[in-house]
């Protein structure tokens, strides 16, 4: 056991120092030009969906549709898919599932739902989303032959987020109990469910959402190797900026850096992606002492630097509580936040100013959202703060 214990440790600090080189430590380093930055930025939301991801959804799916057509009446109809509040699991899902079962019937619903401003109405809005009035739901004839399985197609429904669903409100999961019910009492369809871990632990608090929907599976840890190749599209190609901008290059990194980014980030792609941004430096001689790019210079340099996720600024007790609600349900409006909060708009505001301007928390429109480099953090401090929190 302690030759185990050794040998691990040793294989740790082997991860660890070859970081040490990659950049040179005698280099002088600034941050990277703006410009350069949302460059990299928007290439970044192009990135596919990590193979691991969609591997993991298509093999559990692949099992658990195998099971339910060989016995519909008694085995389980449903899969869920965890993944962590700062992950937005609709692409996940589609990426995963569409075109890949061709002998299914798959249905996406609710991908861009918004919860309406009133959230006991939530049954009815699903309701009309999920039993359109014209649908006749095909049956599979039991007992099963193989000549059954082999001639009927599968209408699997996939929910793309439970957690636009509900929320975290008196009643404001009833929409998660009509979801319960509707798939638990139709055998002939097959569901799929998309979902947050920390909306999960709420939801089996309050309403024990897994003695309903028993099939669960959950996104994977990335390791540093993975998140290297989901990555190599920038790190293969040059950047080019605007017409008469220079030409980017992102230099490679050693695999005690990756190792390092995935132990940062805990694994999370969304979070990894954002500590690697941050982690890019460019040599001093390469900008002016105003954030520029020396005028002339055709190639500009990306370094990867030590890998780490951003410090929290000291939070008050109304900002755990807002921050929670907001990992909960991964997205909110003001609004919703406030009834969630059970609070006054105006009382929330300021707070949520002071977090959008520390970078905390993102706004897209009227949703407010974490910022995924934070979530590492948050983690810690909301669960030592006794919150009830998902995985890490």
């Amino acid at each position: 056991m302690v030759g185990k214990q050794l040998s691990s440790f040793l294989q740790t600090m082997a991860d660890w120092l070859p970081h040490a080189a990659t950049p040179e430590p005698t280099e002088n380093l600034v941050n990277v030009p703006p410009g350069i930055v949302n460059s990299v930025g928007e290439l970044v939301t192009q990135l596919s969906i990590p193979v691991p991801y969609q591997v993991t959804i298509k093999e559990a799916l692949v099992e658990a549709l195998h099971d339910w057509q060989a016995n519909p009446e008694f085995e389980n109809n449903s899969l869920v898919v965890l993944g962590r509040p700062v992950e937005d699991i609709v692409p996940i899902l589609k990426a995963s599932l569409h075109e890949e079962f061709p002998d299914c019937d798959v249905h996406f619903f609710l991908g861009g739902y918004q919860r309406p401003p009133d959230p006991l109405t939530l049954p009815q809005h699903l309701k009309r989303e999920l039993e359109p009035a014209d649908e006749v739901p095909s049956e599979i004839a039991t007992p099963v032959t193989q000549t059954d399985l082999d001639n009927h197609v599968p209408t699997v429904m996939v929910v793309s987020s439970l957690e636009q669903c509900f929320l975290r409100c008196i009643q404001g999961w009833e929409g998660i109990e009509y979801l319960q019910t509707l798939s638990t009492q139709d055998p002939s369809r097959f569901w799929v469910f998309g979902c947050n871990h920390w909306a999960w632990a709420f939801l089996e608090r309050v309403c024990q959402v897994s003695a309903y929907l028993e099939n669960v599976v959950a996104l994977p840890d990335l390791s540093g190797a993975e998140l290297k190749e989901w990555l190599s599209p920038l790190l293969e190609t040059h950047i080019e900026t605007q017409s008469a901008g220079p030409i980017i290059r992102v230099a490679a990194a050693s695999d005690g850096y990756w190792n390092s980014l995935a132990n940062a980030s805990g694994g999370i792609a969304s979070t990894a992606v954002q500590v690697w941004l941050k982690s890019l430096q460019v040599r001093a001689e390469a900008v002016t002492e105003e954030g520029a790019v020396v005028d002339g210079m055709s190639l500009v340099e990306l370094l990867p630097d030590k890998p780490t996720v951003p410090g929290l600024m000291p939070l008050e007790a109304m900002d755990r509580y807002l921050l929670h609600s907001l990992l909960i349900h991964r997205e909110m409006t003001r609004s919703h936040l406030a009834i969630s909060l059970g609070e006054a708009e105006r009382s929330i505001r300021s707070r949520l100013q002071v977090l959008r301007r520390e970078g905390i928390v993102r706004q897209r429109g009227r949703r407010f959202s974490v910022h995924p480099a934070y979530y590492p953090r948050l983690h810690s401090e909301l669960g030592n703060n006794n919150f009830l929190i998902g995985k890490t």
